[in-house]
């Protein structure tokens, strides 16, 4: 997958680097970043009406994830998380991130992730909720 820039994510969440984000060089750690995609990730599933912390309504896996970092970010930035649905299949989508910093139009870093739609009751997949189909054509 390429490089988007801001303009072409649909969704985006405010966010803020914390003091504790950073590693012992001076940058945000590797792990912080994936917090913040879980983070866009749970406040977008509220927005479309779905409810992130009940497992019967939201039930979701996440199949994988692949962050790419193209820039340092430092301490204190304000961030900007985008997001996409980049596919849908049958019982699974993706999702594309980008995290900027300030008003960068480049990512600084990106995630690709797949999420599998799953019944915790039933113990197996079920088709991509409506909810999400619709998000694709924004």
């Amino acid at each position: 997958m390429s490089s988007l820039s801001k303009n072409q994510y649909t969704t985006f969440y405010s966010m803020e680097t914390r003091w504790y984000d950073e590693d012992m060089l001076g940058h945000i750690n590797h792990g912080t970043a994936v917090a913040y995609f879980e983070d866009a990730r749970v406040r977008h599933a509220a927005d479309l009406g779905l409810k992130p912390y009940n497992k019967i309504e939201f039930p979701f896996i996440v199949a994988s994830m692949r962050l790419e970092y193209l820039k340092q970010i430092k301490h204190p930035e304000e961030l900007t998380v985008g997001l996409k649905i980049s596919r849908i299949g049958g019982k699974s989508f993706d999702y594309q991130y980008g995290l900027f910093v300030g008003d960068e139009n480049d990512p600084s870093i990106e995630c690709f992730m797949t999420l599998v739609c799953f019944d915790f009751e039933k113990q197996q997949t079920v088709p991509v909720f409506d909810a999400i189909k619709k998000e694709l054509n924004k």
